[in-house]
Formats: C-alpha cells, sequence, structure tokens
C-alpha cells in the first residue's frame, strides 16, 4: 500500500470518503519534499486541510478555525494506525 493511501484511509475514517479530492501534484513549498529527492527510499505525502484561512498563509495577521487542528491529529493518527496495519 502507498504512503497515499495509508493518507486516504485516515481521511475517510475521520472526515468520510467524499471529503477525499483527487491528488494535487505540486511542486511543493516546503522541506518535506527535499526530503524525498535526497532519500528516495523515504516516503511522504502532503495532506491539506481546509481551516477558513485568512487572509492567507504567512500573513502577519492570519487565522484560521482552530478545530482544524484536533481534526488534523485525528487524520494523522488514523494514518499512522493505518501504516501500522499494514505492516502487521
Amino acid at each position: 500500500m502507498l504512503t497515499l493511501q495509508f493518507a486516504r484511509t485516515g481521511i475517510a475514517e475521520v472526515i468520510g470518503e467524499p471529503n477525499i479530492i483527487p491528488t494535487l501534484i505540486t511542486s511543493g513549498g516546503d522541506d518535506f519534499h527535499f526530503y524525498t529527492i535526497k532519500k528516495p527510499q523515504l516516503k511522504a505525502t502532503m495532506i491539506g486541510l481546509g481551516c477558513n484561512l485568512t487572509p492567507g498563509l504567512h500573513h502577519p495577521y492570519m487565522s484560521f478555525d482552530t478545530d482544524a487542528l484536533e481534526i488534523g491529529t485525528n487524520i494523522l493518527t488514523k494514518t499512522v494506525l493505518a501504516t501500522f496495519r499494514a505492516q502487521q
């Protein structure tokens, strides 16, 4: 099972399968994208979680729905558990 599938499992378990959107391929703007280039044996995925962020990421007055923190934590927890289940 690919890393992406583990993330899909976590998302589906927390907020439901209908809330999974198609994969978006991006060059990335985060250092985490660099890890898999330097160490191809690593598997990684990025999860985007809507949180009503305004006015924009890294803006000095940005704000967001803090309920998204709990949702994101639950998604990551379920993703890790799916990874462990697959290795048994």
